[in-house]
């Protein structure tokens, strides 16, 4: 058989749908391959059904070592003219460790390496697939994150070069735990409300307000009893008789009314009311939400 060469040209394809309203999303993607087999004497290998190859993307670790980042083995069909073409799917962690390394693609046949080379540019396309960069946080509603985004629960991920990026700006491996939570921009605000700093949680409080009671009664207490009046005379019972309360005599053997101290007059004097109200509400102060899990990108 003759010895195969290759010329390649690669890109990277997005594959897009468009809804109702225009709007675009990502539902796959690759990397588009196109080569030219050719033998020896370079001429083109036309009309081949089955040709086997290799497809690996990599990229260089600690002592030069190949790092794979995926591969893929598939047979390709050359045309009359020695073309073929094959699309090599990536997902989105696999674009993420393609943006943040230099990237090789390398094309084998059986022992053979036929191209071994550097993908000069990372593509636009790689950094618009999800239209964030790393370190974005988003609400979401289901509870298994999406490929290239973690969920903001407090667990730990993996330290590789994919991830590398994400703990350079989180300072750990550890996803921020926004469970509960709701979030807000750091700094202080033109209103002078303050946030929190960068990455730290802001505690439960309450803003400062005042409930006062201050209630008194009158002060026009002053008043006393006469001894002139009858109704600061003391009734001694010492018979069966009813006695008159005009009787003033100091007659012993029947009941009478008879003349007794002057009761002290009561001066000026108020009561003071204090209190407080009871215990109302429950742990603590917030508007009407909606709950969802938040994710953060990889």
């Amino acid at each position: 058989m003759k010895k195969i060469y290759l010329t390649l040209f690669a890109f990277i394809a997005i594959v897009l749908t468009t809804n109702v309203n225009a709007q675009t999303n990502v539902t796959s993607s690759g990397m588009s391959i196109q080569g030219i087999a050719r033998d020896e004497t370079n001429a083109a290998i036309a009309n081949i059904d089955q040709l086997a190859l290799v497809f690996t993307v990599y990229y260089l670790g600690t002592g030069n070592s190949e790092q794979t980042i995926l591969t893929k083995t598939a047979n390709v069909k050359t045309d009359n003219f020695g073309v073929f073409s094959y699309v090599l799917d990536i997902d989105q962690l696999q674009y993420n460790q393609i943006n943040t390394q230099s990237a090789y693609l390398k094309v084998v046949q059986g022992s053979v390496v036929f191209s071994n080379e550097k993908l000069q540019a990372v593509p636009y396309a790689i950094f618009a697939q999800n239209g964030v960069p790393t370190g974005s946080i988003m609400p979401f509603i289901g509870t298994v994150a999406p490929n290239g985004w973690l969920l903001c629960n407090g667990s730990t991920f993996a330290d590789n070069a994919n991830t590398a990026n994400l703990k350079a700006l989180l300072g750990s491996t550890t996803t921020p735990n926004l469970n509960g939570m709701f979030l807000r921009g750091t700094g202080t605000a033109a209103s002078g409300k303050v946030g929190p700093a960068l990455k730290a949680v802001q505690q439960d409080d309450l803003g400062q307000h005042l409930h006062s009671v201050n209630l008194t009664t009158s002060t026009n207490g002053l008043h006393d009893h006469s001894n002139n009046s009858d109704y600061n005379r003391a009734l001694k019972y010492d018979g069966a008789a009813t006695a008159n309360s005009t009787d003033t005599s100091n007659n012993t053997t029947e009941p009478n009314l008879y003349s007794s101290k002057q009761i002290v007059g009561d001066g000026n004097h108020n009561h003071s009311v204090s209190g407080s109200t009871g215990n109302t509400g429950i742990t603590e102060t917030r508007p009407i939400n909606y709950g969802v899990n938040y994710i953060i990108k990889i």
